[in-house]
């Protein structure tokens, strides 16, 4: 624990943490994610590195603002690199963008929503259905709620769409 010191000057007041020669995980992050260029084909690669550097780990009730702060800043930088990955047709590289933001934040729609929406693309109809089941799933279980107008009926048009593409298949 050398760079880290305790003390309590007043012991009514609290502690005191010093540190000194101690690289913080956070620090590292959010200087790399404030240096980073736009997003373009030469810096995508950047770009990814510091998407898969955050964790979300931080449980710590004390901490709850900073978490909430840096959860923003990273689903933006991902809303940012995903939006980058669909315009240039790398849809396999948005899903796996989107499935850490999932595995981070199960409980955002509009993740749900936008995988439904990549898996249809690459005509993956069973990962679409399972989008669709996980999201009433969670719904269900966190807000007893189920999923907006817009997901429905943007699912059930899908749901239509796939049922002719399937029967002109068999035709």
């Amino acid at each position: 624990m050398d760079g880290v010191k305790i003390s309590s000057p007043l012991l009514s007041s609290g502690y005191k943490l010093v540190v000194e020669n101690i690289v913080v995980d956070v620090e590292q992050w959010l200087s790399r994610l404030k240096l980073l260029p736009p997003i373009q084909q030469t810096t995508v690669n950047e770009h990814e590195q510091v998407f898969q550097m955050y964790t979300g780990d931080c449980d710590y009730l004390w901490a709850e603002s900073e978490r909430e702060r840096l959860r923003r800043l990273w689903l933006h930088h991902a809303q940012q690199l995903s939006e980058f990955y669909i315009r240039n047709e790398s849809y396999i590289a948005a899903i796996k963008g989107q499935e850490k933001v999932q595995e981070l934040f199960a409980d955002a729609e509009d993740n749900y929503f936008t995988l439904k929406k990549l898996y249809e693309l690459l005509n993956n109809s069973a990962a679409v259905e399972e989008q669709y089941w996980l999201l009433k799933k969670m719904l269900q279980e966190h807000l007893a709620v189920e999923p907006s107008e817009e997901v429905e009926d943007w699912y059930r048009r899908w749901k239509q769409i796939n049922a002719i593409i399937q029967v002109n298949a068999f035709n």
